[in-house]
């Protein structure tokens, strides 16, 4: 019997039994077999692609000792010694241990996959190590890196994710399936609450799946998962992790700190974060008067949670009460800070098979008590208020005459209040109620994923303004095709309703961070989005690549579109509709180029422009291009990424045009363990080590922001 590592975190074991030979190698996990793993015979040329029963047919008998390389699906390499006899494998998957190890990854908002690999839309997942090197103050700075994604880069204390060119109400960003429920979609110079220092995954969804969560997840979904509410209980009654970084460009610290306790069937969760950086420095002198530093761009930022769950065979109920305080900078304007202070409650429960035929029913409740001051000249400008909650409930169902689905209702209750100098909407009360379903049919090697989705809204507004109803429906069909070992090939159809928000509708005053005076229109209708989409993805072998071709017609797009007048130095902007179209490329590759090295290529482009007019559309990222080494031996761990963002001069009215730049990123970590229970890496982490004046195109402020010089971030991380 001999022990290994099949994917990070899975213990595998090769069990030989001493009788007859057979030359089938079958790999199994917990759920059935491992289709579509490499094995190769050291010494031999030739590979071995592990079919749907998870057998992998070798050429001849080995010899005692025979080496056998495996790539599994995912990617990872095992290297086992085995002998004469049949071989079987079995995938255990026990809590990882080693800072950044994990078990294979499941895409939890997509409710009918089993993995990464098994979904239609286009997704990334960001975990373990690949989260670990990305995590900045904001969500949209984390996650900027992965291809379609972009930031709307207003400073360390705010930034906003933008997918495909889209962003605010069309970018939906969830707490483990509802809402973050905060002003961020208001104004990209308001936080997202969501700490990506207390999360454990961040699923990136692009595409006609997103039906699940709206029709205002046209543009994608940022669903990021949290440790708030166990799930289950540790399995030695404890377990825990803990992180310490510290930026120097910054004076900036950031420390974590999570623990969960736990008999059978109830588990206790306690976690904070607190981060605290002055102004950074960016590479060359800018502003008047001239200067490095990037006035006005501290951040302090403490967040905490506490949270239960009662755990059994039939599943979980859990409950967290989480709080959140942040004070930052607005860098456009020197002396204006927000204040936020944020509560949130969440419930969570799953029960498994409660019933014949029923899978899984799966609820969410998020509740949130949102409020945040803009303080100009030491004194309180603008109060915004959000009392808002969003609700789910999922049904899974076991198969049908051969569907596979999940259906179900989501509630979403929003009043929002915004009272002083920039007040520029007044108080309303939105209610969003949908009904939602999807389904799957598999046969073979080929699957097809359809979806439907009726919601309704009504907008109550306290003004002399008329009070707006709209509903809208959606609608997705996707096919994915293995048409060859670890080759899928997929074509996707989406037609998606967005209904406008109360900022659309009835926006009329100043908002100095954007440097707009904004007026809405209540006459506004729905919005109209249809998406085709192809891609093509090899999963496993050393070489593995995904590209994805898009088109997305929007019909009555709703825009702000510049007037060319001005209200007290304020750019006057009106919401209006008109038709237009976003289409763009994503592709990605990896290859293995020894057990020790992988080299990897990425990159991205979008445009977007009106229909009639031909005009392009304001702060659409530019492309990009780059590439990347990772490199493990031993404990030791080390990358090098560069790439280069193309310049921007396909821009709107009244919008300026942006160079390029280019960015060099490297980073190295030592993991080892202190006895069988404790496990601790130490790693140090540098960006822009060119020293380059990098200006994000799709930021408001651009010119006052350039993003941050050469900076070192040197941290440590244990798990126990």
């Amino acid at each position: 019997m001999v022990w290994g590592r099949l994917a990070a975190g899975a213990v595998v074991c090769i069990v030989l039994p001493a009788t007859v030979f057979a030359r089938d190698l079958t790999l199994r996990d917990d759920k059935g077999p491992v289709a579509g793993a490499q094995v190769s015979i050291r010494g031999q040329s030739g590979s071995y692609v592990t079919d749907a029963a998870g057998v992998a047919r070798l050429p001849d008998r080995p010899a005692a000792s025979t080496v056998l390389d495996i790539i599994t699906p995912a990617g990872t390499r095992l290297e086992r010694t085995i002998s004469a006899g049949t071989t079987i494998v079995d995938v255990a998957e026990p809590p990882p241990l080693i800072p950044g190890t994990l078990p294979p990854l499941r895409v939890t908002a997509s409710p009918l996959s089993r993995g990464i690999d098994d979904i239609a839309t286009p997704a990334t997942v960001l975990a373990g190590d690949s989260l670990n090197q990305r995590r900045q103050s904001s969500l949209g700075e984390t996650i900027k890196d992965v291809p379609g994604v972009a930031s709307t880069q207003f400073g360390p204390g705010a930034s906003r994710p933008i997918i495909r060119g889209m962003d605010g109400p069309r970018v939906r960003v969830l707490s483990d399936g509802v809402d973050t429920l905060d002003a961020a979609t208001v104004s990209p110079d308001h936080a997202v609450t969501s700490d990506p220092f207390l999360a454990k995954q961040i699923e990136i969804l692009k595409g006609p799946a997103t039906l699940l969560y709206g029709g205002g997840a046209i543009g994608g979904v940022v669903n990021v998962i949290d440790s708030r509410i166990p799930t289950s209980a540790p399995t030695k009654g404890y377990e825990g992790e803990g992180q310490l970084l510290w930026d120097p460009n910054a004076t900036a610290m950031t420390g974590m700190l999570g623990f969960t306790v736990g008999v059978p069937n109830v588990a206790l969760r306690l976690e904070g974060t607190h981060r605290l950086s002055d102004d950074y420095f960016t590479a060359r002198k800018f502003g008047d008067p001239p200067s490095r530093r990037v006035r006005n761009s501290f951040n302090d930022t403490t967040s905490w949670s506490a949270g239960g769950s009662w755990i059994g065979d039939w599943g979980y109920l859990g409950a967290a009460f989480s709080d959140q305080k942040k004070e930052y900078g607005i860098p456009s304007e020197e002396t204006t800070f927000i204040r936020m202070h944020s509560q949130r409650v969440d419930v969570r429960g799953e029960l498994r098979e409660p019933f014949t035929g029923i899978e899984a029913v799966r609820f969410r409740l998020g509740h949130v008590n949102y409020r945040h001051k803009e303080i100009e000249d030491g004194e309180v400008g603008t109060t915004f208020k959000n009392n808002a909650t969003d609700t789910r409930l999922e049904i899974v169902h076991n198969p049908i005459g051969g569907l596979k689905g999940v259906f179900g209702v989501s509630s979403f209750w929003r009043d929002f209040k915004a009272q002083g100098e920039e007040a520029f909407i007044a108080p309303t009360k939105t209610r969003n109620h949908a009904l939602f379903l999807l389904e799957r049919y598999s046969w073979d090697s080929f699957y097809i994923e359809g979806g439907l989705r009726y919601e309704w809204q009504s907008i109550n507004v306290r003004s002399d303004q008329p009070d707006r109803k709209h509903d809208g429906l959606s609608a997705s069909l996707g096919a994915m095709w293995d048409f060859a070992p670890g080759y899928t090939v997929g074509l996707t159809f989406s037609r998606s309703q967005r209904l406008p928000t109360a900022e659309e509708l009835f926006a009329s005053g100043p908002h100095v961070a954007t440097g707009q005076f904004e007026v809405g229109d209540p006459r506004l209708k729905v919005e109209t989005a249809h998406n085709l989409e192809l891609s093509l993805r090899k999963k496993t072998g050393t070489f593995q690549f995904g590209v994805s071709l898009y088109r997305n017609a929007v019909r009555d797009f709703i825009f702000a579109a510049e007037t060319g007048d001005v209200i007290d130095d304020l750019r006057v902007v009106n919401f209006r509709q008109q038709n237009a179209v976003f289409y763009g490329l994503e592709a990605d590759a990896k290859y293995a180029v020894t057990e020790y090295l992988d080299a990897s290529v990425f990159g991205d482009y979008v445009r977007a422009k009106l229909n009639r007019s031909g005009g392009n559309l304001p702060r659409i990222p530019p492309g990009r291009l780059g590439g990347r080494l990772d490199a493990r031996w031993e404990q030791w761990k080390a990358y090098l990424q560069f790439y280069h963002v193309f310049k921007q001069g396909d821009v709107a009215a009244f919008e300026t045009k942006t160079g390029g730049y280019n960015m060099l990123n490297a980073g190295i970590s030592f993991t080892s363990a202190l006895g069988p229970l404790t496990a601790y890496e130490f790693f140090v982490r540098a960006n822009n080590l060119l020293n380059e004046k990098a200006i994000v195109h799709t930021s408001f402020i651009k010119d006052s922001v350039p993003l941050p010089g050469i900076n070192v971030t040197v941290g440590a991380r244990f798990t126990f």
